[in-house]
């Protein structure tokens, strides 16, 4: 080689270690739970991973321009109320997290949310608060016995009772928290966990972040048992895009669609639109709830959204699990958020759902978004005024709560 050949080479050499190598940033979703089947729900929980050049990162911290925490969700959706003692959000999930407690509670203190209490002994089966002035947190099976176990019998599961109790402590904070843990994924058990919440003096309303095939509630009676009683019951719609999901699509049950969540540097809202993977559509199994019209819904059975809340993982929520920190969405997220308001400020009277029908002009209308294919446009296309996947809109504030 010509000494000119050994200097170029060099000087090819210097500039090519000068230049910046360019990161490649990317995103993978992952499903906290499995498929469900015949009989049998899954949680809806989305944990969003971040790859730096192929390669997995640690878990994300918990403020970051495009993870909402406590505060943020507050701001965005113009929260202010606090809630009470006294006022329970009922949480409903399968199997048992270990984690729970020290989850929320590291949640708490990361966004200067008032501590809260674990309530009650292992073996106990309360059916109240007990006395006392700050919050509690209850943790039981699916027969009302208190299990403060250490040991997590399904990680899906916890990942997705982390998510839904550390929104019901963003949204309302000062609210007491019953987690009722079925002892599996089938309707049956679920179902008799939804009755130990209702069971539940002080409960509010009831959160149910799962879905599964459209199923007739005629055999699942505790979801119309608990609204008749006056509680919320509310469930998520799905993250399967459209289609139908239980037991959203109950005549008796608040379904809750998913969105896209965007907001400025403060968080303060700026737009919604529908999520492209929420679920919606017109139960052919179930009547429609009291609270529906049909000539607004297009649906003789139950349309399963009637309200909305952030769900896309992509402007996701912060949650906190065994010491770690990601990024979740689905419409996991959007349920428990929506249960809490109602919890946060209980003016539904005996129908929540009634309510918020009657009070759907105190939500964000979402006129934007698509979550799938449909035959009847309404059922998987955002549009002024009522929408398969939103339903009325998400929240502003709580007057629609």
């Amino acid at each position: 080689m010509t000494i000119m050949a050994i200097a170029l080479a060099s000087l090819s050499s210097s500039v090519a270690s000068a230049t910046p190598l360019v990161s490649k940033i990317s995103f993978r979703d992952y499903a906290a739970c499995g498929k469900a089947s015949a009989g049998k729900a899954t949680c809806l929980a989305i944990r969003r991973t971040k790859f730096k050049n192929g390669v997995q990162q640690h878990a994300l911290t918990p403020t970051t321009d495009t993870t909402l925490g406590a505060i943020a969700l507050r701001r965005a959706y113009k929260i202010v109320a606090l809630g009470a003692r006294y006022k329970v959000v009922a949480i409903v999930d399968a199997m048992h997290s270990g984690t729970v407690f020290d989850d929320v509670t590291a949640y708490r203190k990361m966004y200067s949310l008032p501590s809260i209490g674990r309530c009650g002994a292992t073996g106990d089966t309360p059916t109240s608060l007990p006395a006392g002035k700050d919050s509690c947190f209850v943790q039981v099976n699916q027969s009302g016995a208190i299990d403060q176990s250490s040991k997590t019998t399904d990680q899906g599961w916890a990942q997705e009772t982390a998510l839904d109790v550390e929104m019901a402590s963003a949204i309302c904070p000062h609210c007491s928290i019953l987690l009722v843990e079925a002892n599996s994924a089938s309707f049956k058990d679920l179902n008799a966990a939804v009755a130990t919440a209702a069971n539940f003096k002080g409960v509010v309303a009831i959160s149910n972040s799962y879905g599964g095939p459209d199923t007739s509630e005629a055999t699942l009676t505790a979801y119309a048992d608990a609204e008749s009683r006056g509680i919320a019951v509310v469930a998520s719609s799905g993250d399967s895009g459209y289609g139908v999901s239980a037991p959203a699509s109950f005549s008796s049950v608040i379904g809750v669609g998913g969105t896209t969540l965007n907001t400025d540097s403060g968080f303060k809202w700026v737009s919604e639109t529908a999520w492209a993977s929420g679920g919606s559509g017109c139960s052919v199994i179930n009547p429609p709830a009291a609270w529906q019209d049909t000539a607004q819904t297009n649906c003789s059975g139950k349309s399963v959204v009637d309200v909305a809340a952030v769900a896309d993982p992509a402007t996701g929520v912060a949650v906190t699990i065994d010491g770690q920190w990601y990024t979740f969405g689905g419409t996991s997220a959007a349920a428990p958020i929506i249960a809490s308001l109602f919890a946060l400020k209980n003016n539904f009277g005996n129908s929540a759902g009634a309510y918020l029908w009657a009070n759907r002009d105190n939500l964000h209308d979402i006129s934007l978004g698509s979550n799938g294919r449909c035959i009847t446009k309404v059922y998987c296309n955002s549009a002024v005024g009522f929408d398969g996947p939103t339903g009325w809109g998400s929240p502003f504030g709580t007057a629609a709560f």
